[in-house]
């Protein structure tokens, strides 16, 4: 017959009792952190960039690899570049000229810079479709991304594939937190060649 002393016993119920106190703890601050994300309250960069990654296609391993960025990142670009053009040019624009295009991160906005030719309609075509609104917010955050990885990655490790957390993780240790979504950003297009001829970054 064994014999546990009352002091034994009761260290072992104080310890269930603190381990219980914690987990439940654990478990309230992370359905607080889940009902903030949701509610759009703390998503945070890597909630963001994670969201801008989700939209790659991956292949069957379910891995991606920096190269699968950029590629992404300039085919959405040239057929989102086709879509505006095609109905830009059905509304009467002349799409021979240059339209630097800006997103306002205040207002949420795609404009054409003051002086470009039919700059009311094309400022009133992309308050018409929210849709391309978002998708050239999507074009210009990848290009923030892709432009970073080029700049400080070798080839090999563009083409090295990844789980898509650890591709995210890297993006933001290497990124400027305060100033990641900042700034909004820039694409210059022109006429028929549906391609970018420049993007401003502002970061």
């Amino acid at each position: 017959m064994s014999i546990s002393s009352i002091g034994s016993g009761f260290t072992q119920t104080y310890a269930l009792l603190q381990t219980a106190s914690e987990e439940k703890a654990l478990n309230e601050q992370a359905k607080e952190i889940s009902e903030e994300n949701a509610s759009g309250k703390n998503s945070g960069m890597g909630t963001d960039i994670l969201s801008l990654l989700s939209q790659v296609p991956k292949g069957e391993d379910k891995t991606l690899s920096f190269q699968d960025v950029e590629d992404y990142r300039e085919k959405l670009g040239k057929q989102w570049d086709i879509l505006v053009m095609a109905d830009l040019e059905a509304l009467g624009v002349d799409i021979t000229k240059e339209m630097p295009m800006s997103y306002d991160m205040d207002t949420g906005k795609v404009t054409v810079a003051q002086g470009t030719a039919d700059k009311a309609t094309i400022d009133k075509y992309f308050e018409d479709n929210p849709d391309m609104v978002e998708q050239f917010y999507d074009i210009v955050q990848l290009g923030k991304l892709t432009a970073t990885a080029d700049s400080k990655l070798s080839q090999g490790q563009m083409v090295q594939n990844l789980q898509l957390e650890s591709i995210a993780w890297w993006y933001e240790d290497n990124q400027d937190v305060k100033s990641w979504f900042d700034g909004g950003g820039m694409l210059a297009l022109q006429g028929e060649s549906t391609s970018y001829t420049g993007l401003n970054l502002f970061v």
